[in-house]
């Protein structure tokens, strides 16, 4: 195939290739958007994940001058249209993975590239990491009216937003002629890999303990939010105060808030009485977390007053309520 047969058969085929690469894309967005929620598709990848088609040059470079070892130079490029999905940690680019590998119904796939399995096999290097996949129609599909054929590939990275900067920062540089040459140059950039790597083991931890903190204050919201709609007998308003209150009271709670906090309410059950006739006019009122307030008023008056985040002011009817002594 010469080079003007090559790009003929690329301009024609170019529309089945986008095609093909925005069917991948809303598949995959579609299953990921619900296995991470509530948290929303456009937080969790960092980058814009888009289809992109290799320019005719790039092609032909590729096709003719890098890659004379091509039996069928344009069949055996598999990365015509691709996509990255670039996510915060190492650990979200599992649940991309998962993702992709449970979409098999669509594609026939193979990992060409996986950091983890390349740092295993080679522990003491630091170099280029990112997760290759290059996914191929399994039967012909039919997207916007245009027929992709069986077997189009398309190659998906995945990578984290530190591995995205160090490739952006390193692959055109790199791997330059007269830069490759350089010892100093590559000690630098796997250097500059080593820092990544621990940067993301530091960052991984530190959202593990924090996704603990943040899953147990999840469930506190929950169960005053049931709370309050069934005792008051109207939905909460959560607003960002809310989350003030609980940062601040939550560590001060018994081991057994789960089950001390319902019990509390159903032996006190004036207390919604109270939160009816406030919250008309009182924002604080119609937050869920002012059943927080009158549990630890009613536990750890001082306690309460003192770790207090918003107007001290809001706690004098609690205390009121509860029988107890308000004293700023």
């Amino acid at each position: 195939m010469t080079e003007t047969e090559f790009l003929d058969r690329w301009r024609t085929e170019k529309p089945l290739y986008a095609a093909w690469g925005d069917f991948i894309l809303a598949r995959i967005n579609e299953r990921l958007a619900a296995e991470i929620s509530p948290t929303e598709l456009g937080y969790f990848i960092k980058v814009p994940a888009k289809p992109r088609l290799k320019a005719e040059n790039t092609l032909i470079d590729k096709a003719f001058h890098r890659n004379k070892d091509y039996a069928d130079s344009y069949a055996n490029i598999t990365d015509k249209v691709g996509m990255r999905f670039v996510v915060l940690l190492t650990s979200d680019i599992n649940k991309v993975c998962v993702v992709i590998e449970a979409l098999k119904k669509f594609w026939i796939l193979s990992k060409d590239r996986d950091y983890e399995a390349e740092r295993l096999a080679k522990p003491l290097e630091f170099s280029y990491q990112s997760v290759h996949y290059i996914v191929k129609a399994s039967t012909d599909l039919d997207h916007a009216g245009i027929i992709i054929p069986a077997g189009i590939p398309c190659e998906i990275q995945v990578r984290t937003l530190l591995q995205h900067a160090h490739s952006e920062l390193t692959h055109d540089t790199i791997y330059k002629p007269k830069t490759t040459a350089k010892p100093e140059v590559r000690r630098t950039v796997a250097k500059s890999m080593a820092l990544i790597e621990a940067t993301d083991e530091f960052f991984v931890q530190a959202m593990d303990s924090l996704n603990s903190v943040v899953a147990m204050q999840n469930e506190l919201l929950r169960i005053l939010e049931n709370i309050y709609a069934e005792g008051v007998g109207s939905p909460a308003s959560s607003d960002r105060s809310s989350q003030f209150v609980i940062d601040a009271l939550a560590e001060h709670l018994p081991a057994n808030w789960q089950a001390a906090i319902p019990e509390f309410f159903r032996a006190k059950p004036f207390i919604f009485d109270r939160v009816k006739e406030r919250r008309v006019e009182s924002h604080f009122y119609r937050q869920p977390v002012v059943l927080l307030a009158y549990y630890l008023v009613n536990a750890m008056p001082e306690k309460t007053k003192e770790v207090w985040p918003l107007e001290a002011t809001d706690l004098a009817p609690v205390f009121s309520d509860l029988g107890k002594k308000f004293n700023q």
